[in-house]
């Protein structure tokens, strides 16, 4: 069967392209019910970034939750393979708070999951998934990267709670504070100035790394500058090298991140649609000592992309009267849709509906009354 995507809405067009992606690459489909117990997200809140989650009791009194997440549900059936990567896509709905309109919507949400003893090859590989399937909505995107583990490199040694506030303060680009923070708290000055240089340096990942490689770096840093080099690579060797850049001030909870770390945009749409980035800890956590990686697409986001009114309602309306005969009406509306065009059937034209083309049958013979171009 032929799929007419010039009706499909923004969201099932790129539902439709990244499914068709995913399993290219030899993903499987993960399916999920739409409830999970209310416990799994209390112990992961900072994880799943939710604020708020709809809960309700089971007919046993057990809270449950409409999920608000789906990679936790992954992980949590997820069965350690030694040697053996599992690779899984999901296309399923979720509960939140919609970023757009900050109100209870059912989200499609859209991503992979790349679990077990993962590699420099996975790392890549979903990097590169990143970026294709940011192509596959729109041409003009933007996939920025950065690495958890260089910034953890650098500041190796200090308190966590150090750790953290220096790595808020770079979330934000905010150098005062982080130089403040190194003088209360000790930290040398190399580390410093190597810090408000991976803040600073910001853009296309050729010059960002070319100035990184130039610095001192211990041992830790230069091994994740490198690796970030590696994946970078990749990128380019998939000709995606201009969509690329590298943005230090991604950074996510230390708690569940390690390296690897996305922010994907789309002209047009202000917010990022795609997140995402490596987790180990987050599986250490859930007891499942592996290393995993993956992204979202959040496409309700790309109900921005349909907010343009059609010129027309349907292409054609196809009128007809007591006196046509069923068969002919239909064999002329099919041939009608068989070449791409939208087709509403009725014995009078609806005074509120639009077409570009107003068509009547008669005696079997399809004329065209009125042509809006």
């Amino acid at each position: 069967m032929r799929i007419n995507r010039s009706v499909m809405r923004s969201d099932e067009k790129a539902t439709f392209e990244l499914r068709g992606l995913y399993e290219r690459y030899g993903y499987c489909r993960f399916k999920t019910g739409k409830f999970e117990e209310y416990e799994l997200y209390v112990r992961n809140k900072d994880f799943i970034a939710a604020d708020s989650i709809i809960t309700f009791s089971d007919m046993s009194g057990k809270l449950m939750a409409l999920k608000p997440d789906l990679t936790l549900s992954i992980v949590k059936n997820y069965h350690y393979v030694p040697g053996f990567v599992e690779k899984v896509y999901y296309s399923e709905n979720i509960y939140r708070a919609s970023r757009a309109t900050h109100a209870y919507r059912e989200i499609l949400q859209t991503g992979l999951e790349c679990m077990g003893d993962i590699g420099l090859y996975d790392l890549c590989e979903v990097t590169v998934l990143a970026a294709r399937s940011l192509a596959a909505i729109s041409s003009d995107y933007l996939l920025e990267i950065s690495h958890l583990g260089l910034i953890e490199a650098l500041l190796e040694g200090t308190e966590l709670r150090v750790r953290e506030q220096i790595v808020k303060r770079i979330s934000e680009k905010n150098l005062h504070e982080i130089h403040q923070l190194c003088r209360e708290y000790g930290i040398d000055e190399e580390t410093d100035r190597n810090l408000e240089i991976l803040v600073s340096t910001y853009g296309n990942y050729r010059r960002v790394l070319d100035k990184l490689k130039k610095l001192h770096l211990p041992p830790k840093a230069a091994e994740a500058l490198k690796e970030l080099e590696e994946i970078c690579s990749a990128l380019a060797a998939n000709r995606m090298a201009r969509n690329i850049n590298i943005d230090f001030s991604i950074v996510n909870d230390m708690s569940y991140y390690s390296g690897i770390l996305y922010k994907g945009f789309i002209q047009g749409i202000p917010s990022s649609i795609l997140s995402g980035g490596q987790y180990d800890r987050l599986m250490e956590r859930m007891g499942r000592k592996t290393g995993a990686i993956g992204f979202a697409l959040y496409l309700d986001a790309l109900d921005r992309l349909d907010t343009e009114e059609k010129a027309f309602d349907y292409d054609v309306i196809l009128l007809y009267d007591e006196s046509s005969e069923v068969s002919a009406v239909l064999r002329a509306a099919r041939e009608l849709r068989e070449g791409g065009e939208t087709v509403l059937t009725e014995k009078a034209a609806p005074p509120k509906l639009t077409c570009r083309k107003l068509m009547k049958i008669e005696n079997g013979e399809v004329t065209t009354l009125e042509y809006h171009g």
